[in-house]
């Protein structure tokens, strides 16, 4: 059973084997439901935080059938459900339980692989691979056919094709097809100035460091192995700050805090962005964003003279983490699987290869596919 106390600034409401929750009046105010101060068609408040004054304070209340009524001083009345209260009352940083908890992992693990038909006609399906990007950052749909075109319906399943510069799909290869390949570029676009059209080794990173708003996935199908070589590097990156905080609590600190700026530099196009390279959900303090791609840093001068030699020691650990082939998975990628990885959290790289290597896929916008995964309630809100 419930029960509500009266403290100076507002209630406190006691539930049986749990913390005691504090809840002060203007919050209580500014968060009533009633038809009068929230529209539940739009979901949007009507009730202005000028509404009412700071030292607002209940005339009367009443605690029955698991509802808190209040009548504000200046007549308006509220009703609160305690259960929405329990759930929402609480600080977000009191490490709640999540739905699904991401797991960090050294080699990948057992992700998702669901089978087209089943992706794309149901729900527990589409639930499998979201479920399987917040647990693990990766997962994958089989069975389909190796073009841009089915590509495309694999990813809009889930949320839109972030469109940027590149366009909304891409296909990434170097140029060198054999006149009677049966597989060659359907986009007729020319080469972005990026080391990833090439067939160099690629480093693991993620993509996107110098923009405001990183992509939120990136997805993969790769419609044309290379003969030799070619094969995808995964690391997560989850796994590296945990590892990067065990090792030196002080350089994990700094990495939280640094600002460091990346660019991307292209005929028409100068992109840069400044932000930390493991940037901490405001709230809870946890990983929400790695940023790191060596290549794209851009001059190092965001940080005073007195914190230069503390940085390069700190990105070193963090590169060598990185680097450390017990955090690698390798995968060949192939025609008929596509793979979706959270670009916020899993990074990936390249192996040099030989010969011819196509591949498309396209962005997904965080707030795009996370709004998917809340909708069919994998993420509370």
């Amino acid at each position: 059973m419930a029960e509500i106390s009266v403290l100076k600034d507002g209630f406190q409401l006691e539930i049986p084997n749990s913390a005691p929750i504090p809840i002060f009046y203007q919050w209580l105010r500014d968060h009533c439901r009633c038809d009068e101060c929230y529209n539940d068609t739009t979901n949007q408040r009507k009730l202005s935080i000028l509404d009412f004054p700071p030292d607002i304070f209940p005339r009367e209340y009443n605690l029955s059938d698991r509802v808190l009524d209040v009548i504000w001083d200046g007549g308006h009345r509220s009703k609160y459900q305690i259960s929405w209260l329990v759930k929402n009352a609480r600080f977000l940083g009191d490490n709640q339980e999540q739905k699904i908890t991401p797991v960090p992992w050294f080699k990948l693990p057992d992700v998702a692989r669901v089978e087209l038909n089943s992706y794309m006609n149901t729900d527990a399906g589409l639930s499998e691979v979201l479920s399987s990007l917040l647990r693990y950052g990766v997962a994958f749909v089989t069975h389909v056919d190796a073009t841009i075109a089915a590509t495309e319906k694999v990813i809009t399943r889930m949320a839109p094709v972030q469109k940027t510069f590149y366009g909304e799909m891409f296909e990434i290869h170097n140029g060198e097809f054999e006149d009677d390949s049966d597989v060659t570029p359907k986009l007729d676009t020319a080469l972005p100035l990026d080391a990833a059209f090439s067939n160099n080794y690629l480093d693991a990173h993620t993509d996107n460091t110098s923009w405001s708003d990183a992509a939120g996935l990136q997805v993969f199908h790769c419609l044309k192995p290379a003969t030799k070589g070619g094969e995808t590097i995964l690391v997560d990156g989850l796994n590296v700050s945990m590892l990067i905080k065990q090792q030196s609590p002080e350089s994990y600190e700094r990495l939280t805090r640094m600002p460091i700026s990346a660019t991307y530099i292209d005929p028409g196009q100068h992109h840069t962005h400044v932000d930390p390279l493991l940037k901490l959900h405001p709230v809870t303090k946890e990983l929400l964003q790695i940023r790191f791609q060596l290549y794209d840093r851009t001059v190092l001068r965001t940080l005073p003279y007195d914190h230069i030699q503390q940085h390069y020691h700190d990105l070193r650990l963090l590169a060598s983490v990185i680097a450390d082939k017990s955090g690698e998975t390798l995968v060949k990628l192939v025609p008929g699987e596509v793979v979706f990885i959270d670009n916020w959290r899993v990074l990936h790289g390249r192996t040099a290869y030989s010969g011819s290597r196509l591949l498309t896929g396209g962005y997904v916008a965080r707030t795009d596919w996370r709004s998917r995964a809340t909708v069919m309630g994998l993420i509370d809100y």
